[in-house]
């Protein structure tokens, strides 16, 4: 995210500020926590031309299409989007965009917004001298300008992401590097920054203020702030440098993320006979013979193949080959890591503070890095007599099945042991294996019901128009409340392919944000001079919306996945691991849906990073709950329900080494505090070093000499400073389970409550107040050392999801 307007600009997390916003602005990319280890001219409308076409809070009938849940996600062939993606000569723009029609419109998009941009720039900087009417307009102008910019560099988002065509994702990088470059600009502006202030200031204005509109401008003023607005005006410009070569920084490191390493493409076995535990098939159809007539395989080092020579191979020595090949250090890449954290540290160093980790943290739950240590300090102690015990268990499976009561564990034995002893203490019974029992189409089915249980919220299969979407895969769904009727929508793009990016993510679009007070018309002051032809973004006329006054945009978000399509006539089914990605995310877009607030910086998941975790790793314990997948859970053949024997089984199966990842997600938070503490001002710094040492410390396996691991771990770049958020909100999220949920999960009265006192305020409200509420303990509200020693204490239970 960016920072200094801060949530001026959109949020990738919607929790990060402009400076954050360094990687992306919409995306929430949170489920590959679990599973780290292994931005002419033209108009620029902000609602789509169906939101437009509303004239209440109900579905138009003839835009509601009839088809199920099931049969849009099982069956491909009943798909509404086929041959309606973005093509040269669509009619319509992505999302029903008009300014995205083509990747040109999309670049001339960028000149509407900051034109735009300009005229809400220089109404806020000469507010003070239009009196103090003016001046109480001066949050919602800079919330408008936010919403200006956001609906363009989170579209490019998407777009760079998710759309098959390299001229379309080309576009979105270039319209995503120009926005953000002027953004940088406008972080340091002192003219906007002592209008805020002195709104904030004047008694006759703040004593008015709702708490919505203090809490934007506290945002706002925080983020300039951390943007060094008091610097003399060089130290500015070289705030605004370092921005923008911690984006072209980062941007490297996510290609290299992505990318093979230097070592061999493939590892050579020979004999074959050596991959024992892999599938004859497999280990024949890779088998070649060499130049001396010798049979050989070849194993690739990257992609699954790897992940089952480590899980499956008997052979040491092949497993050790296919860990130091697949992990090789590649010295460029690290490189581009270790520059961009001196990078961000220097950042940081420059307006004031020890370390990027300072910086990032000062406006989150945790507040410094001192608490984050804290936490994870606690939380490792409380669980270090359970890892060394699933560590022994290892040890002993080893020594038994090398018949070596000295060998040792390494860092390519730990998967293959995991397996081993997994497969002996948990038996699953005969028959269909769990994904059997979740197909796509099932489980979307199976989330519309519990939303519907909880919030009286349901999916509506919705038409899509040529150009709306850009994959025919891509399915789009109306949200549809009980008593307000259509509150936003969410495009599910849930089938991997090549060059599209393969986490799971949520990107938030557009949010919900009150339009008909935007006072568009007194954007351009008397006198003011435009240069001809040119085109300003526009706020639609929005919807109203039952029981609130004014009228509203509806928010807009993506789900992105990487299953495996549907083939030969069947539908695509789901891993337990899967399924749990996609409550995961979704509790992610059902917090942009619900979030109905009359700020765009304060609706759907704009909140910290610790906090906007906590209502998708909710989902997670929903899915674990017997009574949920009741709703839900059935055989794609047959029709009958999870058998209650395999979902124990599968139960028992995955609590086995529960510690030791729970080690490893602790380990990859404090690499993470690692890397963004002062330690970077060392000039002798190397991520690889600062990772062994880390390793011999407190890792289950000792490092391993010419392997850098963490120049894949890309989470340090949209995370930097706050991969501790997921454990933060494990925590969190038991006590809520136990005490709001656990008794009754699909409970209206439970739903609702979640509703009010979390999910409706989006980043509106302070989260401590929220969290607080919620669990009707006003010792949280604080949000001070207690609080977070009454959490500590919470994740010293073990609580399991």
């Amino acid at each position: 995210m960016l920072t200094g307007l801060g949530r001026i600009l959109c949020s990738k997390h919607a929790t990060r500020t402009w400076s954050a916003l360094h990687g992306t602005c919409s995306r929430i990319s949170t489920t590959t926590l679990r599973n780290a280890r292994s931005l002419p001219q033209t108009k620029v409308p902000s609602l789509s031309t169906f939101a437009r076409t509303l004239s209440g809070t109900s579905l138009n009938p003839a835009a509601v299409s009839t088809t199920s849940l099931r049969e849009l996600f099982d069956n491909p062939t009943t798909s509404n989007s086929q041959s309606k993606h973005a093509t040269s000569k669509s009619p319509e723009g992505l999302f029903l965009y008009p300014n995205l029609r083509t990747p040109q419109t999309f670049l001339d998009s960028v000149n509407a917004a900051i034109a735009r941009g300009h005229l809400l720039v220089e109404r806020i900087a000469n507010a003070p001298e239009k009196g103090e009417h003016e001046m109480r307009k001066v949050i919602k102008l800079f919330d408008r300008l936010s919403d200006v910019l956001c609906k363009v560099i989170d579209a490019a988002e998407v777009v760079r992401c998710l759309h098959p065509d390299p001229a379309w994702r080309q576009g979105a990088e270039t319209v995503y590097e120009e926005l953000f470059s002027w953004m940088n600009t406008l972080n340091t502006d002192p003219r906007l920054y002592g209008v805020l202030h002195t709104v904030l200031n004047t008694p006759s204005i703040e004593k008015g203020l709702s708490e919505a509109e203090r809490q934007v401008a506290l945002v706002f003023l925080r983020d300039f702030e951390k943007s060094g607005i008091h610097l003399s005006d060089a130290k500015r410009a070289q705030f605004v440098q370092l921005s923008d070569r911690i984006v072209s920084l980062g941007r490297d490191f996510m290609h290299n993320v992505s990318t093979p390493g230097p070592g061999p493409a493939h590892i050579i076995v020979s004999p074959p006979s050596r991959l024992h535990g892999l599938a004859p098939s497999y280990i024949q159809r890779i088998t070649k013979t060499n130049k001396h007539g010798e049979k050989v395989a070849m194993v690739p080092t990257s992609g699954w193949e790897s992940q089952m020579v480590l899980r499956h191979v008997e052979d040491e020595d092949v497993r050790r080959a296919m860990y130091v090949a697949s992990m090789a250090e590649d010295k460029s890449k690290v490189a581009i890591l270790d520059g961009m954290l001196r990078t961000r540290y220097d950042l940081a160093q420059l307006v004031g503070l020890p370390s990027y980790g300072h910086m990032f943290l000062g406006d989150k739950m945790v507040k410094n890095p001192e608490n984050v240590s804290a936490f994870l300090q606690t939380l490792s102690k409380s669980h270090q007599a359970e890892v060394e015990a699933e560590l022994m268990m290892l040890q002993k499976a080893k020594r038994v099945h090398t018949k070596n009561k000295d060998a040792k564990l390494e860092a390519w034995d730990r998967d293959f042991y995991v397996r081993m002893v997994s497969s002996r203490t948990n038996t699953m019974p005969h028959g269909d294996p769990i994904s059997a029992y979740f197909s796509v189409g099932t489980t979307m089915d199976g989330l519309s019901k519990l939303f519907s249980h909880l919030y009286g919220i349901k999916f509506v299969p919705g038409s899509v128009q040529p150009g709306e979407v850009w994959h025919d895969e891509v399915q789009r769904l109306d949200v549809v409340d009980e008593r307000e009727g259509l509150i936003g929508t969410i495009y599910c793009d849930f089938y991997g392919r090549q060059a599209k990016q393969q986490n799971a993510a949520h990107y938030t679009v557009r949010c919900s944000r009150r339009v008909d007070d935007d006072d568009e018309e007194h954007d351009i002051a008397e006198g003011m001079a435009l240069r001809e032809g040119i085109e300003l973004a526009m706020a639609g006329p929005g919807v109203s919306m039952i029981g609130k006054e004014g009228r509203y945009q509806l928010p807009l978000a993506v789900l992105s996945c990487g299953f495996s399509r549907p083939s030969g006539g069947k539908p695509a089914l789901l891993s337990w691991v899967e399924v749990e990605t996609l409550f995961h995310e979704m509790g992610h877009a059902m917090h942009s849906m619900i979030g109905r607030a009359d700020y765009h910086n304060v609706s759907g998941t704009r909140c910290p990073i610790d906090f906007v975790e906590i209502p998708s790793i909710l989902m997670e314990h929903f899915l674990a709950d017997p009574a949920v997948l009741g709703l839900f859970a059935t055989h794609h053949q047959t029709g009958a329900p999870l058998p209650a024997g395999l979902l124990m089984a599968h139960q028992a199966n995955r609590s086995t080494f529960q510690a030791m990842e729970l080690h490893s997600q602790m380990s990859m938070a404090m690499l993470d505090q690692v890397y963004y503490s002062a330690i970077l001002g060392d000039p002798s710094f190397n991520s690889t070093k600062s990772l062994e040492e880390l390793q011999a410390s407190i890792g289950i396996v000792p490092p391993v000499p010419g392997t850098a691991w963490q120049t894949g771990f890309g989470h340090l770049y949209g995370y930097g400073a706050g991969y501790y958020s997921y454990l933060f909100g494990r925590t969190v999220t038991g006590q809520i389970w136990n005490k709001v949920f656990r008794t009754s999960p699909t409970s209206r009265s439970a739903g609702e409550r979640l509703r009010e006192h979390v999910l409706k305020w989006g980043g509106g409200k302070d989260p401590w107040e929220c969290l607080g509420g919620l669990l009707e303990d006003e010792r949280l509200m604080k949000g001070d050392e207690e609080s977070m020693r009454i959490v500590g204490d919470w994740g010293t239970k073990k609580s399991k999801l």
